[in-house]
């Protein structure tokens, strides 16, 4: 979208940089001198002229802006249609060539010919092509036979299989032998049978893994007397390690059902404890307490007061309470036997940084914030103080005046002049060189227009615009700094 500018633009002899004429397909009315625009079908520059003599209203037409270039003439392999403008079209000429096709099929020994190179001009144009002839080599296939054999076996190493490669048919092969070798605690070739040229390879008694081992099934560990290492961890593909023996030594491993045993009954989250009733839910105050382990602990789901043996303790939503120790069932126990961990006891104070402000419980204006059911605070919007908006319009000429801006036309131009010291706006004191604005349409989309800004020394601030403008048409957006 374009900015819409209502005066003329001052670039006060500066440039404008990788500036485009407005690309229009349908040429607009001419009403103004020295309008300017690009004709995207005639691809043509056109700018207005007035038409003499001169008439009231003054018209218009539109001329083509055009170089010093009046003709175009075809040359070699190039065509042109329209040469004289104002479009010319240039294409290249078109070019007949003929081709010819054929086809062979030569044996050993044969010959073709193939386009060996191709020689172009500057233009792209083909001067010169070099055809070679091709031999085809005589036939030099081979027939092996493949006898197997037992590869040298030395102590201590892999054991080996050979396959042995003699040339025979017409051909003068050499004879050569490939020869399948084991690795050292990983493959080894256990058999070499001669008769059906066989080789079979299998893993050694004692297999090492070089790198990681995936198993699609089950481990079984059938040896005895020997212990398993692992020097990284093993991943158990949230599968379940079972049977399990009871560990006894501090390094053993233990399973569920020894550590179930271990922490039973210490420690435990007994759930929620509802105070809206003196005894609570569960009880744990008075002749009626529940039996309790120590650590065993509550979160208060209801407010309210819960009456010990020596004392009342109020809590709230949120707030824990541990057994400090042993509970026996209807011991009437002391508030001292509990431990009390209040979570938001303290009032949230004000400070300069984060690290110094006390955190804890606050309340907030309804003016400035909103708060939700689950706590969620947020600032209302808020109005600028410093802030104003003014309809440009002549209510200033009313008697009362009815606003704090005025309107007059004279030398083709229309100002709007605003009294920023009015009671509506920023007061008495204010000056005009403090006030940031900006204009824009009163009525959709409210668009942002340029126009001319003056402020006066004290408290005027005044709008020009070019030719004459209606009341009500822009507003005034004001900001005092």
């Amino acid at each position: 979208m374009a900015i819409n500018y209502l005066n003329s633009l001052d670039l006060n002899k500066n440039y404008i940089n990788n500036a485009a004429i407005q690309n229009l397909a349908v040429e607009p009315t001419a009403d103004t001198p020295g309008q300017i625009y690009f004709n995207t079908v005639s691809q043509t520059l056109r700018i207005t002229e007035e038409i003499l003599p001169a008439t009231n209203p003054k018209t218009y037409q539109w001329v083509s802006v055009s170089g010093d270039i009046t003709s175009l003439i075809a040359g070699t392999d190039i065509d042109i249609t329209n040469e004289n403008g104002p479009t010319p079209t240039i294409n290249h000429a078109d070019i007949t060539r003929s081709d010819t096709t054929s086809t062979g099929a030569p044996s050993y020994g044969g010959t073709f010919t193939a386009v060996d190179t191709i020689t172009t001009s500057a233009t792209g144009h083909v001067t010169a092509v070099n055809v070679k002839t091709v031999t085809l080599p005589a036939d030099t296939n081979e027939t092996y036979t493949l006898p197997v054999t037992a590869g040298t076996v030395t102590p201590g190493a892999p054991t080996s299989g050979k396959i042995s490669l003699t040339a025979g048919g017409t051909g003068s092969g050499v004879k050569s032998t490939v020869e399948f070798i084991g690795t050292s605690g990983r493959i080894d070739i256990t058999s070499v049978n001669q008769n059906d040229g066989s080789i079979t390879i299998n893993l050694t008694d004692d297999v090492s893994i070089v790198n990681d081992l995936n198993v699609g099934g089950e481990i079984n560990q059938t040896s005895t007397g020997n212990e398993n290492s692992f020097a990284s961890p093993l991943n158990m593909n949230t599968t379940k390690i079972t049977n399990i023996a009871t560990g006894t030594a501090a390094g053993d491993g233990v399973n569920l059902g020894q550590v179930q045993a271990l922490i039973a009954g210490v420690g435990v989250f007994q759930g929620g404890y509802d105070a809206s009733t003196d005894p609570g839910t569960p009880v744990i105050s008075g002749a009626s307490n529940i039996a309790l382990d120590q650590g065993d602990y509550f979160v208060v789901t209801s407010d309210g007061d819960i009456t010990f043996s020596d004392t009342t303790v109020s809590v709230e939503v949120g707030d824990f309470i541990f057994a400090s120790a042993a509970i026996t069932a209807s011991s009437n126990p002391a508030s001292t036997e509990y431990t009390f961990v209040i979570q938001d006891a303290n009032i949230a104070g004000a400070g300069a940084d984060d690290a110094s402000t006390e955190k804890g419980v606050a309340g907030f204006d309804s003016e400035s914030f909103t708060v939700s059911s689950t706590g969620w605070v947020q600032l209302k919007p808020q109005s600028n103080p410093y802030g104003a908006k003014v309809t440009l319009d002549d209510g200033g000429s009313a008697t009362p005046a009815t606003s704090p801006c005025t309107r007059s036309e004279s030398g083709g131009l229309t100002t709007f002049t605003i009294d920023i010291t009015d009671a509506s706006l920023f007061g008495t004191n204010a000056l005009a060189s403090n006030v940031k604005a900006e204009i824009t349409q009163i009525a959709s989309p409210y668009e942002t227009v340029y126009v001319d800004v003056a402020r006066s020394g004290s408290g005027t601030i005044s709008f020009a615009f070019t030719g004459s403008i209606a009341s009500d048409v822009y507003a005034a957006l004001l900001v005092y700094v």
